[in-house]
């Protein structure tokens, strides 16, 4: 009696034993998809409010953010493109060339960001590889607003004036009332040979009352190169009349000007009688260097 049961009490515990195995395996699977789906939902969660702090411009908190939200889901859409921006925003120049470039490998086509990998590489001075990016990108999108504002930006750096004029005045073809670029077209002029009719068509325009507020700033810097300093005090008090807040910052961002800016100064004196002009003072440079 004994040896008959044995067998089937030995089958019965076998089967038993599978079962309380295949259940252990069962919870063991149903925790590791439960403790994905609650890394999902943190990384969901965090990216929201990563997002909200690249519109609030917070790109240090943005990056913090960015880089846990990697951490949990490195498949989360575009994570290395908002990081590339949040990087340059918190002034992490090198660190936004890392992230701008992870995200070009996959994404090639994106020139946006092959704009803001081009600004990074002029700020960290490695022109030779923004001059790769920037013309990638511009066979692109021929008249991309950011890629001909840095690629123009790195021909005047590059004291190549003449074709950064080329490349401002494609831009302007399309868009002739762009204010940023009318006056970044005049400044190219200054940096380069500054034709005798492109002078006088300044001159007109002061002289009829009909410039902008970037010409006056233009012609200024066209009379402090001739070496005429009192001229070009006298052409900023009417930029200063003439001008919105931003064509100011425009206009005192610009390098060339930043070079010479002691003549905005409110409340400057002229130099007394037979004194020689002050030498001009560099301000600290703003982004770009020469």
């Amino acid at each position: 009696m004994n040896d008959e049961t044995t067998p089937h009490s030995s089958r019965l515990s076998l089967v038993l034993s599978l079962v309380a195995l295949a259940g252990v395996l069962l919870l063991f699977f149903l925790y590791l998809g439960q403790r994905g789906t609650v890394r999902e939902l943190r990384a969901m969660i965090l990216n929201e409010r990563a997002n909200a702090a690249l519109n609030a411009n917070a790109g240090a908190d943005a990056e913090v953010l960015l880089a846990e939200v990697f951490e949990l889901n490195p498949d989360t859409p575009a994570v290395w493109r908002r990081r590339a921006i949040a990087r340059m925003m918190a002034g992490q120049t090198f660190e936004a060339i890392t992230a701008a470039k992870e995200h070009l490998t996959a994404n090639p086509g994106d020139t946006g960001i092959s704009a803001l990998l081009g600004a990074a590489q002029i700020l960290s001075k490695d022109y030779d590889g923004a001059d790769q990016t920037l013309t990638s990108a511009l066979q692109i999108a021929p008249n991309q607003r950011d890629i001909v504002q840095n690629l123009s930006e790195l021909r005047r750096l590059q004291k190549r004036p003449a074709d950064a004029a080329v490349l401002i005045d494609g831009f302007l073809a399309q868009n002739p009332t762009d204010g940023f670029f009318q006056f970044k077209r005049a400044m190219a002029d200054v940096a380069g040979d500054l034709t005798t009719q492109r002078r006088k068509e300044i001159a007109d325009a002061i002289e009829s009352g009909n410039a902008t507020a970037g010409i006056c700033v233009v012609a200024a810097a066209i009379d402090f190169r001739d070496g005429k300093p009192d001229a070009a005090r006298e052409k900023l008090e009417l930029a200063n009349q003439r001008a919105t807040a931003q064509d100011m910052r425009t206009m005192l961002e610009d390098e060339y000007f930043r070079d010479h800016i002691q003549f905005n100064q409110p409340g400057a004196q002229a130099p007394a009688a037979g004194a020689p002009a002050a030498a001009p003072v560099a301000a600290p440079a703003q982004g770009t260097d020469d």
